[in-house]
């Protein structure tokens, strides 16, 4: 009994070049997407430290339940739902978007907290043109 290779060598080769260079590509446009999301989430409680500071202009339970749904939010994307990713490209450029012209104001106001708002802000951009890629949809739910 012979055995027969029905792939060639060229073919074998192509296969793992374009694992090696595509593949991790992939993950890392996805990793770092999380990362900025991760860190973003984290300015997001100092942000609303610093806003308990100046007063509660807010419900307090109000904004501890919205940070807790977009956590709940990134750690869909995390798992990769195809939903959760859209939902918060979509997020990041609205945030983007509606809070980055009040800034501004909020630096004559409390320059620390603008500092970390606009903070936020570049890295939901970050996350947000990183979820975008097309490489980081691949191997999504």
């Amino acid at each position: 009994m012979t055995t027969t290779n029905t792939y060639s060598n060229q073919t074998i080769d192509q296969a793992r070049h374009a694992q090696g260079v595509r593949g991790p590509w992939r993950e890392q446009a996805l990793s770092t997407a999380l990362v900025c999301l991760g860190v973003a989430y984290a300015l997001s409680w100092v942000e609303m430290g610093l806003a308990l500071m100046t007063g509660p202009g807010e419900p307090v339970a109000a904004m501890i339940a919205s940070r807790a749904l977009v956590g709940g939010l990134y750690a869909c994307v995390a798992f990769r739902l195809q939903w959760a990713r859209w939902v918060a490209i979509v997020l990041g450029f609205a945030s983007v978007v509606l809070v980055g012209p009040m800034l501004g104001a909020e630096w004559r106001a409390f320059p620390a907290a603008a500092l970390v708002t606009g903070a936020v802000l570049v890295f939901k951009l970050a996350a947000s043109i990183l979820l975008l890629s097309p490489d980081a949809s691949h191997r999504t739910r």
